[in-house]
Protein backbone atom coordinates (compact mmCIF):
# COMPACT_ATOMS: atom_id res chain seq x y z
CA UNK A 1 0.00 0.00 0.00
CA UNK A 2 2.86 2.40 0.76
CA UNK A 3 4.25 1.81 -2.74
CA UNK A 4 0.88 2.73 -4.30
CA UNK A 5 0.68 5.94 -2.33
CA UNK A 6 4.29 6.74 -3.22
CA UNK A 7 3.59 6.33 -6.95
CA UNK A 8 0.42 8.42 -6.71
CA UNK A 9 2.41 11.14 -4.95
CA UNK A 10 5.23 10.93 -7.51
CA UNK A 11 2.90 11.61 -10.45
CA UNK A 12 1.43 14.62 -8.64
CA UNK A 13 4.81 15.94 -7.43
CA UNK A 14 5.24 18.40 -10.35
CA UNK A 15 2.22 20.35 -9.11
CA UNK A 16 3.80 20.58 -5.65
CA UNK A 17 7.09 21.80 -7.16
CA UNK A 18 5.97 24.06 -10.03
CA UNK A 19 2.36 25.04 -9.36
CA UNK A 20 -1.19 24.49 -10.62
CA UNK A 21 -1.37 23.23 -14.24
CA UNK A 22 -3.00 25.91 -16.38
CA UNK A 23 -5.64 25.48 -19.05
CA UNK A 24 -8.87 27.15 -20.10
CA UNK A 25 -10.90 24.65 -18.09
CA UNK A 26 -9.02 25.67 -14.93
CA UNK A 27 -10.61 29.11 -15.22
CA UNK A 28 -14.05 27.60 -15.77
CA UNK A 29 -13.74 25.42 -12.69
CA UNK A 30 -12.74 28.27 -10.42
CA UNK A 31 -15.32 30.63 -11.89
CA UNK A 32 -17.67 28.10 -10.32
CA UNK A 33 -15.68 27.23 -7.18
CA UNK A 34 -15.15 30.76 -5.80
CA UNK A 35 -18.83 31.82 -5.49
CA UNK A 36 -19.77 28.27 -4.45
CA UNK A 37 -17.44 28.61 -1.47
CA UNK A 38 -18.77 32.10 -0.71
CA UNK A 39 -22.34 30.78 -0.64
CA UNK A 40 -21.47 27.92 1.71
CA UNK A 41 -19.67 30.29 4.09
CA UNK A 42 -22.80 32.46 4.30
CA UNK A 43 -24.96 29.42 5.12
CA UNK A 44 -26.33 28.51 1.68
CA UNK A 45 -25.33 24.84 1.62
CA UNK A 46 -26.50 24.19 -1.95
CA UNK A 47 -26.73 27.49 -3.88
CA UNK A 48 -29.04 27.67 -6.88
CA UNK A 49 -27.79 30.78 -8.70
CA UNK A 50 -24.26 31.90 -9.58
CA UNK A 51 -24.78 35.64 -9.18
CA UNK A 52 -21.41 37.21 -9.96
CA UNK A 53 -20.64 35.88 -13.45
CA UNK A 54 -21.26 37.81 -16.67
CA UNK A 55 -20.59 41.18 -15.10
CA UNK A 56 -23.14 40.58 -12.35
CA UNK A 57 -25.93 39.18 -14.53
CA UNK A 58 -25.25 35.71 -13.16
CA UNK A 59 -26.11 32.31 -14.63
CA UNK A 60 -27.80 29.06 -13.52
CA UNK A 61 -24.71 26.84 -13.83
CA UNK A 62 -24.96 25.76 -10.16
CA UNK A 63 -28.11 23.90 -11.19
CA UNK A 64 -26.47 21.87 -13.94
CA UNK A 65 -22.86 21.18 -13.02
CA UNK A 66 -22.36 18.38 -10.45
CA UNK A 67 -21.15 19.91 -7.16
CA UNK A 68 -18.99 17.22 -5.50
CA UNK A 69 -15.63 18.62 -6.64
CA UNK A 70 -16.58 22.08 -5.43
CA UNK A 71 -17.62 20.82 -2.01
CA UNK A 72 -14.21 19.17 -1.78
CA UNK A 73 -12.41 22.33 -2.87
CA UNK A 74 -14.49 24.42 -0.46
CA UNK A 75 -13.67 22.08 2.45
CA UNK A 76 -9.96 22.24 1.62
CA UNK A 77 -10.13 26.04 1.25
CA UNK A 78 -11.78 26.32 4.67
CA UNK A 79 -9.10 24.10 6.24
CA UNK A 80 -6.03 25.56 4.48
CA UNK A 81 -7.05 29.21 4.29
CA UNK A 82 -6.04 29.90 0.67
CA UNK A 83 -7.00 28.55 -2.72
CA UNK A 84 -3.51 27.58 -3.86
CA UNK A 85 -2.83 25.29 -0.92
CA UNK A 86 -6.37 23.95 -0.99
CA UNK A 87 -6.09 23.04 -4.67
CA UNK A 88 -2.83 21.16 -4.14
CA UNK A 89 -4.33 19.26 -1.21
CA UNK A 90 -7.26 18.23 -3.41
CA UNK A 91 -4.85 17.10 -6.13
CA UNK A 92 -2.99 14.89 -3.65
CA UNK A 93 -6.19 13.43 -2.19
CA UNK A 94 -7.63 12.61 -5.60
CA UNK A 95 -4.39 11.07 -6.86
CA UNK A 96 -4.15 8.78 -3.83
CA UNK A 97 -7.88 7.95 -4.02
CA UNK A 98 -7.50 7.02 -7.67
CA UNK A 99 -4.65 4.60 -6.93
CA UNK A 100 -6.46 3.03 -3.98
CA UNK A 101 -9.67 2.71 -5.98
CA UNK A 102 -7.91 0.82 -8.75
CA UNK A 103 -6.31 -1.50 -6.20
CA UNK A 104 -9.69 -2.03 -4.50
CA UNK A 105 -11.32 -3.05 -7.78
CA UNK A 106 -8.48 -5.23 -9.07
CA UNK A 107 -8.01 -7.00 -5.73
CA UNK A 108 -11.37 -8.70 -6.27
CA UNK A 109 -10.02 -10.15 -9.54
CA UNK A 110 -6.26 -10.66 -9.14
CA UNK A 111 -3.79 -11.41 -6.31
CA UNK A 112 -2.55 -8.51 -4.19
CA UNK A 113 0.77 -8.04 -5.98
CA UNK A 114 -0.93 -7.90 -9.39
CA UNK A 115 -3.58 -5.54 -8.05
CA UNK A 116 -0.74 -3.25 -6.95
CA UNK A 117 0.65 -3.31 -10.49
CA UNK A 118 -2.79 -2.43 -11.91
CA UNK A 119 -2.97 0.52 -9.55
CA UNK A 120 0.45 1.76 -10.65
CA UNK A 121 -0.42 1.31 -14.32
CA UNK A 122 -3.53 3.42 -13.81
CA UNK A 123 -1.58 6.13 -11.99
CA UNK A 124 0.80 6.33 -14.96
CA UNK A 125 -1.82 6.05 -17.72
CA UNK A 126 -1.26 8.85 -20.26
CA UNK A 127 -4.89 9.90 -20.57
CA UNK A 128 -5.43 9.85 -16.82
CA UNK A 129 -2.52 12.26 -16.30
CA UNK A 130 -3.54 14.27 -19.36
CA UNK A 131 -6.84 15.00 -17.61
CA UNK A 132 -4.95 17.01 -15.02
CA UNK A 133 -1.80 18.33 -16.66
CA UNK A 134 -2.90 19.26 -20.17
CA UNK A 135 -6.69 19.41 -20.41
CA UNK A 136 -7.40 20.39 -16.78
CA UNK A 137 -10.53 18.22 -16.90
CA UNK A 138 -10.56 18.51 -13.14
CA UNK A 139 -14.09 17.25 -12.49
CA UNK A 140 -13.59 14.34 -14.88
CA UNK A 141 -10.28 13.57 -13.19
CA UNK A 142 -12.04 13.56 -9.82
CA UNK A 143 -14.75 11.26 -11.18
CA UNK A 144 -12.10 8.91 -12.56
CA UNK A 145 -10.86 8.52 -8.97
CA UNK A 146 -14.35 7.44 -7.88
CA UNK A 147 -15.21 5.16 -10.81
CA UNK A 148 -12.83 2.28 -9.91
CA UNK A 149 -14.64 1.97 -6.57
CA UNK A 150 -17.96 1.65 -8.43
CA UNK A 151 -16.57 -1.22 -10.51
CA UNK A 152 -15.03 -2.73 -7.38
CA UNK A 153 -18.35 -2.80 -5.54
CA UNK A 154 -20.09 -4.15 -8.65
CA UNK A 155 -17.62 -7.05 -8.58
CA UNK A 156 -18.28 -7.66 -4.90
CA UNK A 157 -22.04 -7.54 -5.28
CA UNK A 158 -21.81 -10.21 -7.98
CA UNK A 159 -19.36 -12.34 -6.01
CA UNK A 160 -20.64 -11.95 -2.45
CA UNK A 161 -23.82 -9.89 -2.55
CA UNK A 162 -23.50 -8.64 1.02
CA UNK A 163 -25.65 -5.68 2.12
CA UNK A 164 -22.53 -3.59 2.66
CA UNK A 165 -21.45 -4.26 -0.93
CA UNK A 166 -24.83 -3.02 -2.18
CA UNK A 167 -24.48 0.05 0.04
CA UNK A 168 -21.00 0.68 -1.32
CA UNK A 169 -22.24 0.41 -4.90
CA UNK A 170 -25.04 2.86 -4.18
CA UNK A 171 -22.80 5.33 -2.36
CA UNK A 172 -20.01 5.35 -4.95
CA UNK A 173 -22.39 5.53 -7.90
CA UNK A 174 -24.16 8.44 -6.21
CA UNK A 175 -20.82 10.22 -5.72
CA UNK A 176 -20.00 9.61 -9.38
CA UNK A 177 -23.27 11.28 -10.44
CA UNK A 178 -22.48 14.18 -8.08
CA UNK A 179 -19.00 14.59 -9.61
CA UNK A 180 -19.12 14.53 -13.42
CA UNK A 181 -22.14 14.04 -15.65
CA UNK A 182 -20.45 13.07 -18.97
CA UNK A 183 -18.38 10.37 -17.27
CA UNK A 184 -21.51 9.17 -15.45
CA UNK A 185 -23.28 8.66 -18.80
CA UNK A 186 -20.28 6.88 -20.30
CA UNK A 187 -19.66 4.83 -17.15
CA UNK A 188 -23.31 3.75 -16.92
CA UNK A 189 -23.07 2.13 -20.35
CA UNK A 190 -19.75 0.53 -19.39
CA UNK A 191 -21.09 -0.70 -16.03
CA UNK A 192 -24.09 -2.37 -17.69
CA UNK A 193 -21.82 -4.10 -20.22
CA UNK A 194 -19.42 -5.17 -17.47
CA UNK A 195 -22.28 -6.54 -15.35
CA UNK A 196 -23.79 -8.50 -18.26
CA UNK A 197 -20.47 -10.30 -18.79
CA UNK A 198 -19.97 -10.76 -15.07
CA UNK A 199 -23.42 -12.25 -14.43
CA UNK A 200 -22.72 -15.92 -15.02
CA UNK A 201 -23.40 -19.01 -12.97
CA UNK A 202 -26.36 -19.54 -10.62
CA UNK A 203 -28.58 -16.87 -8.99
CA UNK A 204 -28.35 -14.44 -11.90
CA UNK A 205 -31.70 -12.84 -11.10
CA UNK A 206 -30.79 -12.37 -7.44
CA UNK A 207 -27.48 -10.76 -8.39
CA UNK A 208 -29.23 -8.55 -10.93
CA UNK A 209 -31.75 -7.47 -8.30
CA UNK A 210 -28.95 -6.51 -5.91
CA UNK A 211 -27.12 -4.57 -8.62
CA UNK A 212 -30.36 -2.80 -9.48
CA UNK A 213 -30.89 -1.90 -5.82
CA UNK A 214 -27.40 -0.40 -5.68
CA UNK A 215 -28.12 1.67 -8.80
CA UNK A 216 -31.45 2.86 -7.40
CA UNK A 217 -29.78 3.89 -4.14
CA UNK A 218 -27.13 5.80 -6.11
CA UNK A 219 -29.78 7.64 -8.11
CA UNK A 220 -31.81 8.29 -4.98
CA UNK A 221 -28.94 9.77 -2.98
CA UNK A 222 -27.96 12.03 -5.89
CA UNK A 223 -31.53 13.09 -6.73
CA UNK A 224 -31.06 16.51 -5.16
CA UNK A 225 -28.77 17.25 -8.12
CA UNK A 226 -30.03 15.33 -11.12
CA UNK A 227 -33.77 15.98 -10.72
CA UNK A 228 -33.17 19.71 -11.14
CA UNK A 229 -30.73 19.12 -13.99
CA UNK A 230 -33.07 16.83 -15.93
CA UNK A 231 -36.19 18.95 -15.50
CA UNK A 232 -34.55 22.30 -16.30
CA UNK A 233 -31.95 21.41 -18.93
CA UNK A 234 -34.36 22.55 -21.65
CA UNK A 235 -34.01 26.11 -20.25
CA UNK A 236 -30.31 26.48 -21.05
CA UNK A 237 -28.55 26.90 -24.37
CA UNK A 238 -25.95 24.10 -24.11
CA UNK A 239 -24.12 24.27 -27.44
CA UNK A 240 -26.90 25.99 -29.39
CA UNK A 241 -26.66 29.72 -28.59
CA UNK A 242 -23.10 29.95 -29.92
CA UNK A 243 -22.43 26.61 -31.56
CA UNK A 244 -18.86 25.41 -31.05
CA UNK A 245 -17.94 22.77 -33.64
CA UNK A 246 -15.05 21.50 -31.53
CA UNK A 247 -17.55 20.39 -28.87
CA UNK A 248 -19.63 18.39 -31.34
CA UNK A 249 -19.15 14.66 -30.75
CA UNK A 250 -19.01 14.00 -34.50
CA UNK A 251 -15.66 15.76 -34.71
CA UNK A 252 -14.00 14.04 -31.73
CA UNK A 253 -13.61 10.34 -32.43
CA UNK A 254 -10.14 8.93 -31.93
CA UNK A 255 -8.54 8.04 -35.29
CA UNK A 256 -11.20 10.06 -37.17
CA UNK A 257 -8.46 12.31 -38.55
CA UNK A 258 -4.69 12.52 -38.49
CA UNK A 259 -4.59 16.20 -39.36
CA UNK A 260 -3.18 18.72 -36.90
CA UNK A 261 -6.06 21.04 -37.81
CA UNK A 262 -8.07 19.19 -35.17
CA UNK A 263 -5.53 19.34 -32.34
CA UNK A 264 -7.83 17.62 -29.87
CA UNK A 265 -8.19 14.44 -31.94
CA UNK A 266 -4.56 14.60 -33.12
CA UNK A 267 -3.40 14.65 -29.50
CA UNK A 268 -5.81 11.88 -28.49
CA UNK A 269 -4.55 9.70 -31.34
CA UNK A 270 -1.08 9.92 -29.82
CA UNK A 271 -2.50 9.38 -26.33
CA UNK A 272 -4.28 6.23 -27.48
CA UNK A 273 -1.05 4.87 -28.96
CA UNK A 274 0.91 5.63 -25.80
CA UNK A 275 -1.80 4.01 -23.70
CA UNK A 276 -1.57 0.81 -25.72
CA UNK A 277 2.22 0.84 -25.37
CA UNK A 278 1.93 1.15 -21.59
CA UNK A 279 -0.35 -1.88 -21.53
CA UNK A 280 1.96 -3.93 -23.75
CA UNK A 281 2.16 -6.82 -21.21
CA UNK A 282 -1.48 -7.60 -21.97
CA UNK A 283 -1.28 -7.69 -25.75
CA UNK A 284 0.73 -10.93 -26.36
CA UNK A 285 -1.39 -12.87 -23.84
CA UNK A 286 -4.88 -11.53 -24.48
CA UNK A 287 -6.11 -14.83 -25.98
CA UNK A 288 -4.91 -16.81 -22.97
CA UNK A 289 -6.49 -14.25 -20.63
CA UNK A 290 -9.88 -14.78 -22.21
CA UNK A 291 -9.87 -18.35 -20.86
CA UNK A 292 -9.82 -16.90 -17.33
CA UNK A 293 -13.41 -16.17 -16.36
CA UNK A 294 -12.48 -13.46 -13.85
CA UNK A 295 -10.75 -11.40 -16.58
CA UNK A 296 -13.51 -11.57 -19.18
CA UNK A 297 -15.43 -8.52 -17.88
CA UNK A 298 -12.26 -6.41 -17.99
CA UNK A 299 -11.53 -7.61 -21.53
CA UNK A 300 -15.10 -6.78 -22.60
CA UNK A 301 -14.86 -3.37 -20.91
CA UNK A 302 -11.61 -2.51 -22.69
CA UNK A 303 -12.89 -3.71 -26.07
CA UNK A 304 -16.12 -1.72 -25.64
CA UNK A 305 -14.19 1.41 -24.66
CA UNK A 306 -11.92 1.14 -27.71
CA UNK A 307 -14.92 0.62 -29.98
CA UNK A 308 -16.87 3.56 -28.52
CA UNK A 309 -13.93 5.92 -28.93
CA UNK A 310 -13.43 5.32 -32.68
CA UNK A 311 -15.63 6.18 -35.71
CA UNK A 312 -16.98 2.61 -36.01
CA UNK A 313 -19.36 3.41 -33.14
CA UNK A 314 -20.99 6.40 -34.89
CA UNK A 315 -24.37 4.59 -35.35
CA UNK A 316 -24.63 4.01 -31.60
CA UNK A 317 -23.77 7.63 -30.83
CA UNK A 318 -26.38 8.77 -33.35
CA UNK A 319 -29.06 6.77 -31.52
CA UNK A 320 -28.26 7.88 -27.95
CA UNK A 321 -28.78 11.60 -27.37
CA UNK A 322 -27.43 11.59 -23.77
CA UNK A 323 -24.23 10.03 -25.13
CA UNK A 324 -23.95 12.80 -27.71
CA UNK A 325 -24.07 15.40 -24.92
CA UNK A 326 -20.81 13.98 -23.51
CA UNK A 327 -19.23 15.77 -26.51
CA UNK A 328 -15.97 13.86 -26.78
CA UNK A 329 -15.83 10.15 -27.70
CA UNK A 330 -12.19 10.24 -26.62
CA UNK A 331 -13.45 10.41 -23.02
CA UNK A 332 -13.72 6.62 -23.32
CA UNK A 333 -9.93 6.56 -23.01
CA UNK A 334 -10.36 6.63 -19.23
CA UNK A 335 -12.23 3.30 -19.45
CA UNK A 336 -9.48 1.95 -21.71
CA UNK A 337 -6.99 3.07 -19.04
CA UNK A 338 -8.90 1.22 -16.32
CA UNK A 339 -9.55 -2.02 -18.16
CA UNK A 340 -6.07 -1.98 -19.72
CA UNK A 341 -4.44 -1.55 -16.32
CA UNK A 342 -6.07 -4.75 -15.09
CA UNK A 343 -5.12 -6.70 -18.21
CA UNK A 344 -1.55 -5.43 -18.16
CA UNK A 345 -1.20 -6.44 -14.51
CA UNK A 346 -2.58 -9.88 -15.35
CA UNK A 347 -0.23 -10.27 -18.29
CA UNK A 348 2.93 -9.13 -16.54
CA UNK A 349 3.72 -12.46 -14.80
CA UNK A 350 3.23 -14.29 -18.11
CA UNK A 351 5.77 -11.99 -19.77
CA UNK A 352 8.28 -12.35 -16.92
CA UNK A 353 8.19 -16.13 -17.09
CA UNK A 354 10.19 -18.16 -19.56
CA UNK A 355 13.99 -18.52 -19.63
CA UNK A 356 14.50 -19.06 -23.38
CA UNK A 357 15.82 -16.45 -25.79
CA UNK A 358 12.44 -15.96 -27.47
CA UNK A 359 10.91 -15.00 -24.13
CA UNK A 360 13.80 -12.60 -23.44
CA UNK A 361 13.24 -10.83 -26.77
CA UNK A 362 9.54 -10.55 -26.02
CA UNK A 363 10.31 -9.07 -22.60
CA UNK A 364 12.65 -6.53 -24.14
CA UNK A 365 9.99 -5.46 -26.65
CA UNK A 366 7.30 -5.20 -23.98
CA UNK A 367 9.41 -3.24 -21.50
CA UNK A 368 10.71 -1.05 -24.31
CA UNK A 369 7.14 -0.18 -25.30
CA UNK A 370 6.27 0.62 -21.69
CA UNK A 371 9.36 2.79 -21.33
CA UNK A 372 8.38 4.79 -24.44
CA UNK A 373 4.91 5.38 -23.00
CA UNK A 374 6.18 6.49 -19.58
CA UNK A 375 8.84 8.71 -21.16
CA UNK A 376 6.19 10.34 -23.36
CA UNK A 377 3.92 10.95 -20.39
CA UNK A 378 6.58 12.64 -18.30
CA UNK A 379 8.28 14.54 -21.12
CA UNK A 380 5.18 15.80 -22.94
CA UNK A 381 2.04 15.43 -20.81
CA UNK A 382 3.68 16.62 -17.57
CA UNK A 383 6.80 18.59 -18.50
CA UNK A 384 5.13 20.62 -21.25
CA UNK A 385 2.21 21.68 -19.08
CA UNK A 386 2.02 25.36 -18.12
CA UNK A 387 2.09 25.93 -14.38
CA UNK A 388 0.80 28.74 -12.20
CA UNK A 389 2.92 29.30 -9.07
CA UNK A 390 1.24 30.53 -5.93
CA UNK A 391 1.19 34.29 -6.52
CA UNK A 392 0.16 34.05 -10.17
CA UNK A 393 -2.57 31.55 -9.35
CA UNK A 394 -4.08 33.75 -6.65
CA UNK A 395 -3.86 36.76 -8.99
CA UNK A 396 -5.71 34.87 -11.72
CA UNK A 397 -8.46 34.00 -9.25
CA UNK A 398 -8.75 37.63 -8.16
CA UNK A 399 -9.28 38.73 -11.78
CA UNK A 400 -11.76 35.93 -12.42
CA UNK A 401 -14.83 37.26 -10.61
CA UNK A 402 -17.54 38.64 -12.85
CA UNK A 403 -16.08 37.23 -16.06
CA UNK A 404 -18.36 35.71 -18.73
CA UNK A 405 -19.51 32.16 -18.18
CA UNK A 406 -19.36 29.36 -20.72
CA UNK A 407 -22.16 29.75 -23.25
CA UNK A 408 -23.55 26.35 -22.22
CA UNK A 409 -24.99 27.93 -19.08
CA UNK A 410 -26.78 30.86 -20.70
CA UNK A 411 -30.59 30.54 -20.45
CA UNK A 412 -32.28 30.16 -23.81
CA UNK A 413 -33.88 33.60 -23.40
CA UNK A 414 -30.48 35.34 -23.35
CA UNK A 415 -28.10 36.31 -26.10
CA UNK A 416 -24.34 36.92 -26.22
CA UNK A 417 -23.29 40.51 -25.66
CA UNK A 418 -25.70 41.46 -22.89
CA UNK A 419 -25.86 45.22 -22.46
CA UNK A 420 -23.70 46.29 -19.49
CA UNK A 421 -25.43 48.12 -16.65
CA UNK A 422 -23.82 50.72 -14.40
CA UNK A 423 -26.29 50.01 -11.57
CA UNK A 424 -28.15 46.95 -10.32
CA UNK A 425 -31.58 48.34 -11.32
CA UNK A 426 -32.64 50.71 -14.10
CA UNK A 427 -36.09 52.36 -14.18
CA UNK A 428 -36.72 55.09 -16.74
CA UNK A 429 -37.82 58.46 -15.29
CA UNK A 430 -38.15 57.12 -11.72
CA UNK A 431 -35.80 57.13 -8.77
CA UNK A 432 -34.40 53.82 -7.55
CA UNK A 433 -32.82 52.90 -4.22
CA UNK A 434 -31.27 49.44 -3.81
CA UNK A 435 -31.31 48.41 -0.15
CA UNK A 436 -30.30 44.72 -0.40
CA UNK A 437 -28.41 42.80 -3.05
CA UNK A 438 -27.61 39.18 -2.26
CA UNK A 439 -27.12 36.32 -4.73
CA UNK A 440 -30.66 34.97 -4.34
CA UNK A 441 -32.46 37.81 -2.58
CA UNK A 442 -32.69 41.48 -3.61
CA UNK A 443 -34.70 44.47 -2.42
CA UNK A 444 -35.09 47.88 -4.03
CA UNK A 445 -37.49 50.81 -3.85
CA UNK A 446 -38.87 52.76 -6.81
CA UNK A 447 -40.32 56.27 -6.51
CA UNK A 448 -43.83 57.06 -7.78
CA UNK A 449 -44.24 57.71 -11.48
CA UNK A 450 -45.64 56.25 -14.69
CA UNK A 451 -46.09 52.48 -14.79
CA UNK A 452 -43.08 50.88 -16.41
CA UNK A 453 -40.64 47.99 -16.20
CA UNK A 454 -37.48 47.81 -14.15
CA UNK A 455 -34.46 46.23 -15.82
CA UNK A 456 -32.49 44.14 -13.34
CA UNK A 457 -28.80 43.29 -13.73
CA UNK A 458 -29.74 39.61 -13.62
CA UNK A 459 -30.50 37.08 -16.33
CA UNK A 460 -34.13 36.05 -16.49
CA UNK A 461 -34.87 32.59 -15.13
CA UNK A 462 -38.32 31.18 -14.27
CA UNK A 463 -37.49 30.87 -10.56
CA UNK A 464 -37.06 34.62 -10.06
CA UNK A 465 -40.17 35.88 -8.27
CA UNK A 466 -40.94 39.58 -7.59
CA UNK A 467 -43.30 40.76 -4.83
CA UNK A 468 -44.52 44.11 -3.60
CA UNK A 469 -46.73 44.23 -0.52
CA UNK A 470 -47.63 40.55 -0.99
CA UNK A 471 -48.61 41.17 -4.61
CA UNK A 472 -46.75 39.18 -7.25
CA UNK A 473 -45.32 41.41 -9.97
CA UNK A 474 -45.04 40.10 -13.56
CA UNK A 475 -41.51 39.31 -14.79
CA UNK A 476 -40.20 38.55 -18.27
CA UNK A 477 -36.91 38.51 -20.22
CA UNK A 478 -35.67 41.54 -22.14
CA UNK A 479 -34.51 41.05 -25.74
CA UNK A 480 -30.98 40.20 -24.52
CA UNK A 481 -32.17 38.03 -21.64
CA UNK A 482 -32.05 40.54 -18.76
CA UNK A 483 -34.79 40.27 -16.14
CA UNK A 484 -37.63 42.83 -16.44
CA UNK A 485 -40.04 43.46 -13.54
CA UNK A 486 -43.33 45.34 -14.02
CA UNK A 487 -43.53 48.31 -11.66
CA UNK A 488 -46.90 49.98 -10.81
CA UNK A 489 -47.44 53.78 -10.69
CA UNK A 490 -47.23 54.18 -6.92
CA UNK A 491 -44.02 54.18 -4.90
CA UNK A 492 -43.04 50.53 -4.64
CA UNK A 493 -40.65 48.35 -2.67
CA UNK A 494 -39.81 45.20 -4.62
CA UNK A 495 -38.63 41.95 -3.06
CA UNK A 496 -36.93 39.82 -5.70
CA UNK A 497 -36.22 36.22 -4.69
CA UNK A 498 -34.86 33.13 -6.37
CA UNK A 499 -37.44 30.57 -5.21
CA UNK A 500 -36.74 26.86 -5.50
CA UNK A 501 -39.68 24.87 -6.91
CA UNK A 502 -41.54 22.20 -4.97
CA UNK A 503 -39.67 19.44 -6.81
CA UNK A 504 -36.51 20.48 -4.93
CA UNK A 505 -38.13 19.45 -1.65
CA UNK A 506 -39.04 16.06 -3.09
CA UNK A 507 -35.56 15.48 -4.53
CA UNK A 508 -33.98 16.48 -1.22
CA UNK A 509 -36.24 14.01 0.56
CA UNK A 510 -35.26 11.33 -1.95
CA UNK A 511 -31.58 11.99 -1.24
CA UNK A 512 -32.17 11.69 2.50
CA UNK A 513 -34.04 8.40 1.98
CA UNK A 514 -31.15 7.15 -0.16
CA UNK A 515 -28.66 8.07 2.56
CA UNK A 516 -30.76 6.27 5.17
CA UNK A 517 -30.98 3.20 2.93
CA UNK A 518 -27.23 3.13 2.35
CA UNK A 519 -26.61 3.64 6.07
CA UNK A 520 -28.98 0.81 7.00
CA UNK A 521 -27.32 -1.61 4.58
CA UNK A 522 -23.90 -0.61 5.92
CA UNK A 523 -24.71 -1.68 9.46
CA UNK A 524 -22.89 -4.87 10.51
CA UNK A 525 -25.92 -7.14 10.81
CA UNK A 526 -25.22 -10.78 11.65
CA UNK A 527 -27.48 -13.75 11.32
CA UNK A 528 -28.08 -15.66 14.50
CA UNK A 529 -26.90 -19.24 14.43
CA UNK A 530 -29.68 -21.79 14.58
CA UNK A 531 -30.06 -23.46 17.95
Amino acid sequence: MAILISVSLAVIAPTLLWGIPSNLDLINHFRFALPFYDAIVTGDIYPGWLAESNGGYGDPSFRFYPPALYYLLAAARFAIGNWYGATLVVFVLLSITSALGMYFWTRSILPAHQAAWASMFYSLAPYHLNQLYQAMLLAEWAASAVLPFVFGFLERVCERGRPRDIAGLGATFGILVFTHLPLTVIASIALVAYALVKLDGPNKLRKLAKLSLGAVLGLSVSAVYWVTMVTEVRWIGLNEIQHVASADYRHNFVLSTFSTENLSVWWMNITMLMTLLLFAPALPRITRMFTRTALRPAIALTALAVFMSVPLSRPIWALLEPLQETQFPWRWLILISMGGSILAAAGLPMILGGPNSKARVKRMLVFGAMAISIAFTFSHVIREAQYFPSQKFERVLTDLRGTPSVNYWFPIWSRPGIRPMATEVEVANRGVNVTLWEPEHRRFSVAAGPATEARIRTLYYPHWVAHSDSVTLPVRPDTDGALLVTIPENATTVELDFVEPQKTNFSTMSSLIGLIGIGALSLPFRRRAKQ
